[in-house]
């Protein structure tokens, strides 16, 4: 008998262990869940675009704070959509005063984030050439010739004219106009999700440009080779030319930053988008038959300019649609987020 008391109290002991143990497991998990409902719940909450200025944020303070430099607080490149928004909050306010309390908090929630992520990007494409020094501009020049049989940016000095190089400079220095133009018109009509869309996509573009020239530095035609032009050896305009490369010279803080074209990676986003709205209303489709020839040219201008590889365009058209499947797929999960906490949508 006392060794069967001596049994059952083991088990009883091995019994109440195993629940407590169980108990221990099921808290954690709780705990574990309810901190992954709670994240969940702020993304749901926050939005997209508002996860993407912090995580962005962090990177920068930690890549400036290992690789060094310093943020460049004034941008010419963040001007023209401060001076977009400012004139639509104006435009707001003229047309209706009374909804101003309304409609100006809407208009900065929707145009901060973004602002703040061309910031952000603008100050880590600043320190992506502290990262590797190996330029792989060789790769660029060889495959360029692989596929054409001559390089083409030596190929196009047949076409060269001080006018056409002005054509050139303006079709080149309007690739961040075009997503902007489109933008601003779905903002001034209330078609926030289709703003956000776009926003969205333009910020995978950044997120993948940046990447891209840390871990694959490669410097411009006219840096790489300049002893191989020859006719003529520096290109010359009559009005601008001079003038806009002097700024984009200036504003190229590195000079392996021709891999991926994000000229060509936000101008075929501003195309995407063109397309896909092109039926909201006859601006939109007077802006997609416009586009056509505009960032068709912008495209040519890379090359022409020698500010690109033609593999630098090849990869700008691959960010730009990978950056539009990624977009569009987030802002799935997003809605579907939206409706599990039953927020609007």
């Amino acid at each position: 008998m006392a060794m069967q008391d001596g049994t059952r109290g083991e088990i009883i002991k091995e019994f109440a262990t195993l629940d407590r143990t169980a108990e221990g497991s099921i808290t954690g998990l709780s705990i574990r869940a309810r901190i992954k409902e709670g994240l969940l719940y702020l993304v749901a909450t926050m939005g997209i675009d508002l996860i993407f200025v912090i995580l962005m944020t962090a990177l920068l303070i930690a890549a400036v704070a290992i690789l060094g430099g310093h943020i460049r607080v004034f941008q010419a490149s963040v001007g023209l959509p401060l001076g977009i928004m400012a004139g639509l909050i104006v435009i707001k306010y003229i047309q209706d005063p009374k909804k101003a309390h309304t409609n100006i908090p809407i208009i900065l929630r929707d145009w901060v984030p973004f602002l703040f992520i061309a910031f952000i990007y603008e100050n880590l494409h600043d320190v992506a050439g502290r990262v590797t020094h190996h330029d792989v501009a060789i790769y660029m020049y060889h495959w360029d010739k692989l596929i054409f049989g001559v390089q083409p940016t030596i190929w196009m000095q047949k076409f060269f004219s001080p006018w056409l190089t002005d054509l050139m400079s303006v079709s080149y220095a309007l690739y961040f106009a075009f997503p902007l133009l489109i933008m601003f018109f779905l903002s001034l009509s209330g078609r926030r999700r289709a703003f956000r869309r776009m926003v969205l996509c333009l910020t995978f573009v950044f997120i993948i440009g940046f990447l891209c020239y840390v871990f694959f530095p490669c410097s411009p035609p006219r840096y790489y080779m300049p002893q191989l032009y020859t006719d003529p050896h520096r290109l010359t305009g009559i009005f601008l030319y001079n003038q806009l490369q002097g700024m984009w010279d200036g504003f190229s803080v590195i000079g392996g930053g021709a891999f991926p074209s994000l000229h060509v990676g936000i101008s075929t986003v501003a195309l995407i988008y063109a397309y896909k709205f092109r039926h909201m209303t006859k601006l939109n489709a007077v802006i997609w038959y416009l586009y056509i020839p505009l960032v068709t040219s912008l495209w040519v201008s890379t090359v022409y300019l020698r500010h690109h590889w033609f593999i630098d365009i090849l990869a700008g058209w691959a960010v730009a649609f990978l950056s539009y499947f990624l977009a569009e797929r987030s802002l799935k999960m997003w809605n579907k987020l939206r409706m599990q906490f039953s927020l609007p949508h």
